[in-house]
């Protein structure tokens, strides 16, 4: 099944699309825009995939993202067609092989921007970050990211971070204090594992890549910022002893049934009823990214027949040496545009729309937790007060972090591409016994040692304050 692209006044979501579905006669034959090839005329179609789910959220969309650049820009027509996420990258990465698909592409990862970036398939787009200023617009850090040999090929869609979400109703009707190290986290979850409360709640079934959320978590607040930037700068091996004892950990708390309920379930139990269960009290915590903010709330209070409310808290430092608080910095995805696009110049219109006005920027981060939180540079003061506080709490943590550098790095953003994949991957077979953690380091060091010699590992920031 194939998902049609349609005006922008109509918003549908695609679902169960495969590889071959694009090899159907004319499905993908062309670029969007005009039919001139190039830049175009700065007018017309531009066509543009993404994967936001929910009725509410392409709505959201639809209102205050097409509609509002549309009346701006009359003179474009923007094409938006919505997929799921796993059907979104096998649409977009067969469309780039075939030099087809969208005007804008919705990239998964900086580090795979940087493959397609090497293949041709994204244009250069520093004609129009020079035009528009969009280095003075965004965040240097996560600009950079996106750039190889002097030439910016996407802009970041979202800044992500890992957060500890907490039932905090479970926790004040237990007498629970929020853990911010080891000792105090693992006596939390080893009385809630004895209550028959799961500590830490956590799937796969929903989204194969999970488990470098769970790595993510245990390399940046066990073996440490330091450690990982040594080991992503080449300087040190992941075999280190700080990485090996890092996923020794996560499998140790999959072991005594903190995560997850035990592996079985992080195989078996979805994340609806995950979150269900949460919104119950009968799961106390969930280790999770900042978009989650944007759909936790459906589990809690009238609406989900309970009267708890959730929170989120810092994720405890795991090790003596680890500061605390410190906040994974990474990038959730970017917005690039087509090399074979035929009209490139309007599908910049719509790009410099959307990173280009500040005011509007805040108001989407306002207005829909996490997902519209793109890294331009604001004070805590420029934050709309009609925020949620929870969400206004991730923003100004991540701006004191990227300030006072205490910060880490998240796997999918700075891991080449089969590093990536593997970590996770490996991770499970880390957790069915099937290897040994040194083993599944060994082997993760092999595949980035051979990948960081195709350059397909973006800048990272440097240790200390970033901007």
């Amino acid at each position: 099944m194939t998902a049609h692209p349609f005006s922008r006044r109509r918003f549908l979501t695609g679902a169960g699309l495969s590889a071959a579905a694009i090899a159907a006669p004319g499905v993908l034959t062309a670029c969007g825009g005009s039919d001139d090839s190039g830049a175009g005329s700065g007018s017309g179609k531009v066509d543009l995939w993404l994967d936001i789910q929910g009725d509410a959220n392409q709505k959201y969309f639809n209102e205050q993202v097409a509609a509002l650049f549309e009346k701006a820009n009359p003179s474009v027509d923007l094409n938006t067609t919505y997929y799921k996420g796993d059907d979104l990258r096998r649409l977009v990465q067969t469309a780039l092989q075939a030099r087809s698909g969208p005007d804008v592409v919705r990239g998964p990862s900086a580090t795979q921007t940087l493959a397609w970036s090497k293949a041709h398939a994204l244009a250069d787009l520093t004609p129009y970050a020079d035009k528009y200023g969009w280095k003075d617009k965004l965040s240097a850090w996560a600009m950079n990211a996106f750039t190889t040999e002097d030439k910016l090929f996407a802009l970041p869609m979202r800044v992500d971070t890992m957060m500890l979400y907490f039932n905090k109703t479970l926790f004040a009707s237990k007498g629970w204090k929020q853990p911010t190290n080891r000792d105090e986290l693992e006596a939390l979850a080893a009385e809630a594992h004895g209550q028959g409360i799961t500590a830490f709640g956590s799937s796969n079934v929903d989204w194969k890549a999970a488990g470098e959320w769970l790595m993510t978590v245990f390399w940046n607040h066990y073996s440490g910022p330091d450690a990982l930037h040594q080991a992503l700068s080449g300087d040190i091996k992941f075999t280190d002893p700080v990485f090996v004892e890092a996923v020794e950990l996560v499998q140790s708390y999959f072991d005594k049934g903190w995560l997850a309920g035990g592996v079985d379930k992080y195989f078996a139990v979805p994340s609806q009823e995950i979150g269900a269960n949460f919104g119950k009290g009968k799961v106390a915590m969930i280790p999770q990214g900042g978009w989650f903010m944007s759909q936790v709330g459906q589990y809690f209070g009238a609406k989900a027949n309970n009267d708890n409310e959730w929170d989120w808290m810092p994720i405890p430092a795991l090790r003596s040496e680890v500061k605390y608080p410190l906040f994974e910095l990474g990038i959730g995805g970017s917005l690039g545009i087509n090399e074979a696009s035929k009209n490139k110049d309007a599908a910049a219109t719509f790009m410099n729309w959307y990173y280009g006005d500040r005011g509007a920027a805040l108001k989407r981060m306002a207005d829909v937790p996490a997902t519209y939180n793109i890294p331009i540079d604001f004070t805590d003061a420029d934050i709309p007060t009609k925020i949620d506080p929870r969400s206004a709490r991730v923003l100004t943590s991540l701006n004191k972090a990227v300030s006072t550098g205490d910060y880490g790095y998240v796997t999918w953003t700075w891991w080449p591409p089969k590093t990536d994949v593997y970590v996770y991957e490996g991770l499970e077979q880390v957790l069915t016994k099937k290897i040994k953690a040194a083993d599944y380091c060994k082997e993760l060091d092999r595949l980035f040692t051979e990948e960081k010699a195709d350059g397909t590992i973006p800048a990272l920031p440097a240790q200390g304050p970033a901007k």
